[in-house]
């Protein structure tokens, strides 16, 4: 694995910053389970363990972990995270987290057993407690192993909260391989949104000089051809697609790692996905994974940048108007606030291209990065993974509201508002979810 090339280093970077790359390790393998008392024992120095995990992880792995660790003389207590009532699986939020902390002991190591919400929540506590985590990864689903950052929802609202990487993330072929397909095609989802996050993040960079690292947003660049190019792969559980596949999950999380922000892998995308979980949380219905949700707000996305880009000589107007109470309801007060930190960006972004030869120079940056919608809903659709609005059990004129609103979400700039600053949107959405979504 590329991450394994990787991973304990510390890096001088032409961006200017020193990175110190955490997780220090990463062990994928088919023995990765037998492993996991050296694995742990590197990075505690105890052997008292606290394993988290829910009913289908523990299934997965989370058992036979706990029971090869006990075999090699660990303490080991089990938490099961329970499903939410009435069925629903668990989510990661405060209070989530608080009941798990307080129904553990003192370890001197976190075991997270599972996916996106096993995975941030053990980083989570372990960091609020100040030990060591390990992670093993029981679905190639999502790009926040090896990320400090943990996604929540704080007052409904999506938000990253800084915590701290695991010492070292694991899995096994076989356990990612068995994982249900839908959890693999969320992970192709989310690592594929790379090209927009990265161009939204680039955009922010020329826009206002923010921070901006080029090895960060090329880490995946070698091993991307082995499941974009080959999605049939990904659907068919070929062992050298899912490994690339997990090898560039990590390898995204890591990127947000060294840059201190989700920003490398998370961009207008991103807010798409995020704006369905909360009118879905508001509305109190489900709504679809993750990283299928990304991959069709990947599409859209791409899809707008393309007509953007396409545009000669722009007049750029500041947008007037602020959150869509309407929309956003009980959510409304606290999506305002986000919403007014971004009007200073609008006014100096408004500003920057209307200088001579800026407009171009931000043209011709921005599509050297992107990738046309067309060969993102290729891959997805050959994978058999979600790529329209009925695949993520969604009307269009639901996926059409979460398009126009996205942007109100949150201060990030992005290409949601670059569209509003050059006239593109909102006239656009409907007919780019006419004809992509």
């Amino acid at each position: 694995m590329e991450t394994s090339n990787l991973v304990g280093r510390t890096v001088s970077c032409e961006c200017g910053r020193t990175h110190r790359i955490d997780p220090r390790e990463a062990l994928y393998g088919d023995d990765a389970i037998e492993r996991m008392p050296d694995l742990c024992a590197r990075h505690c120095g105890g052997r008292r363990a606290c394993i988290l995990f829910d009913v289908r992880t523990r299934a997965a792995a989370g058992a036979e972990v706990g029971g090869v660790l006990r075999a090699a003389g660990w303490q080991v207590q089990e938490v099961l995270l329970e499903d939410r009532p009435g069925g629903g699986s668990p989510v990661t939020d405060e209070q989530t987290k608080d009941a798990l902390n307080a129904r553990m002991d003192q370890p001197g190591l976190i075991v997270s057993v599972g996916a996106g919400v096993i995975s941030d929540l053990g980083k989570w506590i372990a960091f609020e407690r100040d030990l060591p985590a390990v992670t093993f990864g029981t679905a190639a689903s999502m790009n926040g192993y090896a990320a400090a950052n943990i996604s929540t929802a704080v007052e409904g609202v999506k938000v990253v909260v800084r915590a701290r990487p695991p010492a070292a993330v694991a899995s096994s072929p076989a356990v990612l391989r068995s994982a249900p397909y839908e959890l693999t095609a969320s992970g192709l989802g989310d690592v594929l949104a790379k090209s927009v996050s990265s161009a939204d993040w680039r955009m922010n960079h020329v826009l206002f000089g923010d921070y901006y690292c080029a090895r960060s947003v090329g880490l995946i660049a070698e091993i991307e051809p082995l499941y974009l190019d080959n999605p049939e792969g990904i659907r068919r559980g070929e062992p050298a697609a899912i490994a690339a596949l997990f090898d560039a999950l990590l390898l995204t999380g890591i990127a947000m790692t060294m840059a201190e922000s989700s920003e490398p892998a998370s961009g207008a995308e991103h807010l798409i996905s995020h704006t369905l979980d909360m009118t879905a949380a508001v509305g109190g219905f489900e709504h679809d994974l993750h990283g299928r949700q990304v991959g069709v707000g990947t599409i859209l996305t791409s899809a707008l940048y393309e007509r953007v880009l396409k545009v000669e000589s722009p007049r750029f107007t500041v947008p007037l108007e602020g959150a869509d109470a309407a929309f956003w309801g009980p959510l409304a007060d606290v999506i305002a606030g986000h919403h007014a930190q971004k009007a200073d960006r609008l006014k100096a972004a408004a500003a920057k291209l209307a200088e001579a030869s800026a407009w171009d120079e931000l043209r011709r940056e921005l599509s050297a990065m992107l990738r046309p919608p067309a060969r993102i809903a290729d891959c997805l659709r050959r994978a058999e993974a979600a790529c329209r609005a009925e695949d993520i059990g969604c009307t269009r004129e639901k996926l059409t509201q979460a398009f126009l609103h996205a942007h109100e979400m949150r201060g990030r700039f992005t290409i949601l508002d670059l569209a509003r600053l050059v006239g593109v949107m909102p006239d656009a959405a409907g007919d780019i979810v006419e004809q992509w979504g």
